[in-house]
């Protein structure tokens, strides 16, 4: 298990995909740099966000119609459809249209 799945902390809530990485983190991703803690994944209306009580500053939402259930890591990268979350650096190559890397 990497080091990042004993440090963050993954919740399924509904039709969402969350993930809570303990701390502020600079990303790259394909829109440019950003700084997150927080990592949503899920098609939600702001009712649905707004009760999972998370900030409005420093979460990196990805509106994809995926399954929450529906994701796998291999080694510090976390794979769900159409999204590649890379939290151990930049990848050689970027395999899916939505991506984020460490910095």
């Amino acid at each position: 298990m990497s080091t990042w799945t004993d440090r963050a902390r993954l919740y399924i809530r509904g039709r969402a995909f969350l993930l809570d990485l303990g701390e502020e983190v600079a990303f790259y991703t394909e829109s440019g740099p950003k700084r997150a803690r927080y990592l949503l994944v899920g098609k939600l209306s702001l009712p649905e966000r707004l009760r999972l009580g998370l900030p409005r500053e420093g979460v990196l939402h990805y509106p994809l119609p995926v399954d929450p259930l529906a994701f796998e890591w291999e080694g510090e990268t976390l794979i769900l459809p159409g999204l590649r979350v890379y939290l151990g650096g930049p990848p050689a190559f970027v395999e899916t249209p939505y991506y984020a890397w460490r910095l």
